[in-house]
């Protein structure tokens, strides 16, 4: 039977509108996951360099180092971490959780769960949670503060291949775990390859801000990654950093920082550069001491490509460690006596090694004077003069003299 050409458009049409809709629904389903090629490929437009994941072929476990203090937000953390991961079954937590002693008892918590934020508004799988999650408990006399905290979050690490170490305020972008993997990989002719054939880099910066006010992800915009590349000394002569949001770039751009609230490297990283367990109440100081020992060991890092998480800044209602800690200032003018002898600042006094101060300096100082001089020249450092050149590394220009 002839087909007249009116009918022929409309069953090529009708075809053409079955095939739309169902790309659109696999394309665009919520509660499906995209494919991590899916994921990249849109992020970069379809378009543009490395579209292709690497890294691939290795077991693909992270270590998420999460210290947190009386902090209401961490199980949001925790939830995003997972919810959010393409292979939340490769994620493992390490969480130190100080001062939940002083946490009301909840009548519909799970009573198999610790009495805690961080298990508090838990949406993740109690299997997961009991396979996934380790957790040291520390009441507020035992808090020193971060520095301390992230150091037992390392006893909590158990050979995972990849390191991440976070803040316990942040949320992530569907398919994190992929993503930032494969810019890790693509760091690889940047810097020396280590264990597995990983990169000896480090992926870092201080993540966009979310509105607490808002639920979930701020409108997503790839177009500007922050970059930790200015530094600056502070009345205590302890250099601190700010972010710049530049434009956006194919590969991870070098940075001269690492930032403690958010970077990602190697398991590997922790062996090398094990995290220092003398540094009672220490705060300020915490980032450029771990940079440059991590940069003494060989370690170079990088911007990341895209932004992968966002944190909550300032937090203003919630409790900060150094107001429940009577020994915050006495430890910590220690703890930055430790950081000045390690990163060879001037000290108003020769030290005594024999103070407690000092315990196993040996093993957790840097040797290599030479690698030392070495990044303060590359990254415009003045230590002398407690000056910090930055300007460049920020893409901005330099005040007039």
């Amino acid at each position: 039977m002839a087909v007249s050409k009116k009918s022929f458009i409309y069953t090529v049409g009708a075809v053409l509108i079955i095939v739309l809709i169902f790309q659109m629904n696999y394309y665009f389903r919520i509660d499906s996951k995209l494919t991590e090629r899916d994921i990249k490929n849109s992020i970069n437009g379809g378009g543009g360099e490395n579209k292709d994941l690497v890294g691939e072929e290795i077991e693909p476990t992270i270590f998420v180092s999460l210290a947190a203090y009386r902090d209401v937000f961490c199980s949001d953390t925790i939830n995003y971490i997972f919810n959010h991961a393409n292979r939340p079954e490769k994620i493992f937590i390490g969480i130190i959780d100080q001062g939940s002693e002083l946490l009301e008892e909840d009548p519909n918590q799970d009573p198999s769960l610790p009495n805690s934020y961080c298990y508090r508004g838990l949406k993740v799988a109690p299997e997961l949670i009991q396979s996934n999650v380790r957790r040291i408990a520390l009441t507020v006399a035992q808090s020193k503060g971060p520095t301390l905290a992230r150091y037992y979050a390392t006893t909590l690490y158990n050979n995972e291949t990849y390191f991440m170490q976070v803040d316990s305020h942040l949320r992530f972008i569907k398919g994190w775990d992929s993503l930032i993997i494969n810019d890790l990989w693509l760091t690889k002719s940047y810097a020396p390859i280590g264990e597995n054939g990983i990169p000896r880099t480090v992926l870092t910066h201080y993540p966009m801000a979310y509105n607490i006010e808002d639920s979930g992800l701020p409108v997503v915009d790839q177009t500007g990654v922050p970059r930790l590349c200015k530094g600056e000394f502070n009345s205590r002569g302890i250099i601190t950093f700010n972010s710049f949001i530049l434009k956006a770039t194919n590969k991870p751009a070098e940075c001269p920082y690492i930032a403690a609230g958010f970077f990602f490297t190697s398991g590997e990283a922790i062996k090398l550069v094990p995290f220092d367990p003398h540094l009672s109440n220490l705060f300020e100081g915490e980032e450029i001491l771990y940079s440059v020992r991590m940069y003494s060991a060989g370690f170079r890092f990088f911007a990341p490509t895209l932004n992968v998480c966002y944190h909550y800044y300032s937090r203003p209602k919630s409790p900060k460690f150094w107001e429940d800690n009577k020994q915050y200032y006495l430890d910590m003018q220690k703890s930055v006596e430790r950081l000045k002898y390690i990163l060879r600042w001037p000290l108003e006094k020769t030290p005594d090694l024999s103070e407690p101060q000092f315990d196993e300096i040996d093993k957790y100082t840097i040797h290599n004077t030479t690698i030392l001089s070495e990044y303060y020249q590359r990254w415009k450092i003045d230590v002398e003069n407690k000056k910090v050149h930055w300007h460049q590394f920020c893409d901005q220009q330099p005040p007039q003299e």
